[in-house]
Protein backbone atom coordinates (compact mmCIF):
# COMPACT_ATOMS: atom_id res chain seq x y z
CA UNK A 1 0.00 0.00 0.00
CA UNK A 2 1.50 2.93 -0.94
CA UNK A 3 0.73 6.91 1.05
CA UNK A 4 -2.37 7.71 -1.30
CA UNK A 5 -4.12 4.89 -1.31
CA UNK A 6 -3.48 4.65 2.84
CA UNK A 7 -5.33 8.34 2.64
CA UNK A 8 -7.97 7.37 0.19
CA UNK A 9 -8.59 3.82 2.02
CA UNK A 10 -8.71 6.06 5.84
CA UNK A 11 -11.34 8.52 3.86
CA UNK A 12 -13.67 5.70 3.50
CA UNK A 13 -13.55 4.03 6.67
CA UNK A 14 -14.16 7.33 8.23
CA UNK A 15 -16.99 8.04 5.76
CA UNK A 16 -15.15 11.35 4.74
CA UNK A 17 -14.55 10.41 0.88
CA UNK A 18 -17.17 11.90 -1.49
CA UNK A 19 -17.57 8.17 -3.08
CA UNK A 20 -20.54 7.46 -1.66
CA UNK A 21 -21.79 4.98 -4.38
CA UNK A 22 -17.88 3.17 -3.68
CA UNK A 23 -18.57 0.28 -1.60
CA UNK A 24 -16.10 0.53 0.71
CA UNK A 25 -17.76 3.26 1.79
CA UNK A 26 -20.70 1.53 2.50
CA UNK A 27 -18.92 -1.11 3.97
CA UNK A 28 -15.80 0.59 5.76
CA UNK A 29 -15.38 0.74 9.56
CA UNK A 30 -17.79 3.83 10.46
CA UNK A 31 -20.20 3.16 7.44
CA UNK A 32 -20.94 -0.53 8.48
CA UNK A 33 -22.45 1.13 11.56
CA UNK A 34 -24.93 3.12 10.01
CA UNK A 35 -27.48 1.71 9.16
CA UNK A 36 -26.10 -1.01 11.02
CA UNK A 37 -26.77 -4.33 9.72
CA UNK A 38 -25.69 -6.41 13.08
CA UNK A 39 -22.05 -7.02 12.00
CA UNK A 40 -19.01 -5.86 12.91
CA UNK A 41 -16.30 -5.81 10.97
CA UNK A 42 -12.29 -6.42 12.56
CA UNK A 43 -10.65 -6.70 8.54
CA UNK A 44 -11.85 -2.93 8.51
CA UNK A 45 -9.86 -2.37 12.22
CA UNK A 46 -6.78 -3.80 10.73
CA UNK A 47 -6.69 -2.41 7.40
CA UNK A 48 -6.94 1.40 9.50
CA UNK A 49 -3.65 -0.45 11.53
CA UNK A 50 -1.91 -0.89 7.92
CA UNK A 51 -3.18 2.72 6.88
CA UNK A 52 -1.52 3.71 9.97
CA UNK A 53 1.74 1.66 9.17
CA UNK A 54 1.92 3.16 5.46
CA UNK A 55 1.55 6.78 7.07
CA UNK A 56 3.70 6.91 9.95
CA UNK A 57 6.43 8.89 8.38
CA UNK A 58 3.56 11.14 7.29
CA UNK A 59 2.25 11.54 10.60
CA UNK A 60 5.55 12.12 12.30
CA UNK A 61 5.81 15.40 10.09
CA UNK A 62 6.06 18.87 11.53
CA UNK A 63 2.84 19.62 9.33
CA UNK A 64 0.67 16.94 9.13
CA UNK A 65 -2.32 15.95 6.28
CA UNK A 66 -5.44 17.78 8.35
CA UNK A 67 -7.36 14.88 6.19
CA UNK A 68 -5.37 12.37 8.25
CA UNK A 69 -6.11 13.79 11.75
CA UNK A 70 -9.69 14.15 10.53
CA UNK A 71 -10.21 10.45 9.54
CA UNK A 72 -8.81 9.09 12.23
CA UNK A 73 -10.80 11.14 14.63
CA UNK A 74 -14.01 10.77 13.11
CA UNK A 75 -13.43 6.99 13.16
CA UNK A 76 -12.65 7.21 17.13
CA UNK A 77 -14.65 10.01 17.80
CA UNK A 78 -18.18 8.89 16.02
CA UNK A 79 -17.41 5.16 17.08
CA UNK A 80 -17.44 6.36 20.87
CA UNK A 81 -20.44 8.47 20.67
CA UNK A 82 -22.56 6.26 18.28
CA UNK A 83 -22.51 3.04 20.92
CA UNK A 84 -22.31 5.61 24.05
CA UNK A 85 -25.75 5.17 25.91
CA UNK A 86 -27.49 8.00 24.07
CA UNK A 87 -26.03 6.91 20.79
CA UNK A 88 -27.79 5.60 17.60
CA UNK A 89 -26.15 2.34 18.41
CA UNK A 90 -26.24 2.66 22.73
CA UNK A 91 -29.81 3.64 22.90
CA UNK A 92 -31.24 1.56 20.43
CA UNK A 93 -29.78 -1.80 21.81
CA UNK A 94 -28.31 -2.57 18.29
CA UNK A 95 -25.13 -4.10 19.67
CA UNK A 96 -24.26 -7.02 21.94
CA UNK A 97 -22.09 -6.78 24.56
CA UNK A 98 -18.96 -8.18 23.01
CA UNK A 99 -19.22 -6.08 19.84
CA UNK A 100 -19.34 -3.37 22.35
CA UNK A 101 -16.33 -4.40 23.56
CA UNK A 102 -14.53 -4.98 20.09
CA UNK A 103 -15.62 -1.81 18.94
CA UNK A 104 -13.81 0.60 21.52
CA UNK A 105 -11.33 -1.85 22.20
CA UNK A 106 -10.55 -1.17 18.37
CA UNK A 107 -10.45 2.80 18.39
CA UNK A 108 -8.76 2.79 21.93
CA UNK A 109 -5.89 1.05 19.92
CA UNK A 110 -6.17 2.97 16.48
CA UNK A 111 -5.88 6.09 19.18
CA UNK A 112 -3.14 5.12 21.17
CA UNK A 113 -1.26 4.22 18.30
CA UNK A 114 -2.08 7.67 15.92
CA UNK A 115 -0.84 9.76 19.33
CA UNK A 116 2.03 7.10 19.50
CA UNK A 117 3.00 7.94 15.79
CA UNK A 118 2.41 11.96 16.21
CA UNK A 119 4.97 11.90 18.75
CA UNK A 120 7.59 9.70 16.94
CA UNK A 121 7.32 6.74 18.88
CA UNK A 122 7.48 4.54 15.75
CA UNK A 123 8.25 1.36 17.86
CA UNK A 124 5.73 1.92 20.46
CA UNK A 125 2.91 2.59 18.01
CA UNK A 126 1.84 -0.60 17.26
CA UNK A 127 2.42 -2.32 20.69
CA UNK A 128 -1.26 -2.72 21.50
CA UNK A 129 -2.02 -4.00 18.00
CA UNK A 130 0.56 -6.87 18.62
CA UNK A 131 -0.98 -7.80 21.79
CA UNK A 132 -4.43 -7.87 19.92
CA UNK A 133 -3.31 -9.58 17.27
CA UNK A 134 -1.44 -11.87 19.38
CA UNK A 135 -4.24 -12.26 21.91
CA UNK A 136 -2.80 -10.97 24.68
CA UNK A 137 -4.77 -7.44 24.96
CA UNK A 138 -7.65 -8.38 26.64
Amino acid sequence: MNIELAKKILSFHSCRNDDINNPKWKNGFLGSLRPFQGKIYEENFKEIIECLKTLKIEIKKENIDKNIVSDIISIIHLTRIWVSEKGILGENNLLTNKQTKYLLTWVDIIESCFMYLLEGASEEAFLDYNDYCDNKYF
